[in-house]
């Protein structure tokens, strides 16, 4: 039987198989919330305390790091805007030092009004086409179906809007993930802010 974690690599390998497949014909694939995967030879509190240790030095930056490996880092307050991203890394020992699995994502906020909103106009296209198919049957002009395909457009422009968001915060998702990769290299017990 196959578990979550199975199929979360199953799918892992085949966006990584496109990924590789685009990349080879020159194109990249926009991802709604990109992942990736960091190593280190560090322990895990080692890590964790040069990350803690780096966003107290980077006042640019703002997180938390949890005991459990669970790190969230995102720009200063100051510098946030809607399409600001969060970098979401998740810390795993294993025998020769640690994984990290990373996503990029939006604040919570803003995925929550992102999924609202998708699913706004998901039901509001299901209901024009329910209420236009009653409206055929009865024999009346059916003009609810018109509005079927302005509601998959909303929810297009919705799905779409993920993508503009993360070009416009393109920069400062490089800032996050170049200031986690800086940790991974710096020598035990020090932590560095700027690269």
């Amino acid at each position: 039987m196959d578990t979550p974690r199975a199929d979360a690599s199953a799918n892992d390998e085949m966006r990584a198989a496109d990924a590789a497949s685009a990349a080879a014909r020159g194109v990249a694939l926009p991802r709604p919330r990109p992942r990736f995967e960091l190593r280190t030879t560090s322990a895990r509190p080692a890590f964790l305390h040069r990350i803690r240790m780096g966003l107290r030095a980077d006042k640019s930056l703002r997180g938390m790091v949890l005991p459990y490996g669970r790190v969230e880092i995102t720009v200063a307050p100051n510098e946030q805007r809607a399409w600001s991203p969060q970098l979401v890394a998740d810390v795993e020992e294993d025998g020769e030092g640690c994984v990290v699995h990373a996503r990029f994502g939006p604040h919570p906020h803003v995925w929550t009004l992102y999924v609202i909103l998708y699913g706004v106009a998901s039901m509001v296209a299901l209901a024009c086409l329910i209420y236009g198919a009653a409206q055929l049957t009865m024999g009346v002009t059916p003009w609810a179906l018109w509005l079927t395909p302005l509601a998959a457009v909303l929810a297009g422009l919705v799905f779409g809007a993920a993508y503009v968001g993360q070009g416009l915060g393109s920069e400062q998702m490089y800032r996050l993930r170049a200031f986690l990769e800086r940790q991974l290299d710096a020598p035990e017990g020090e932590a560095t802010a700027e690269g």
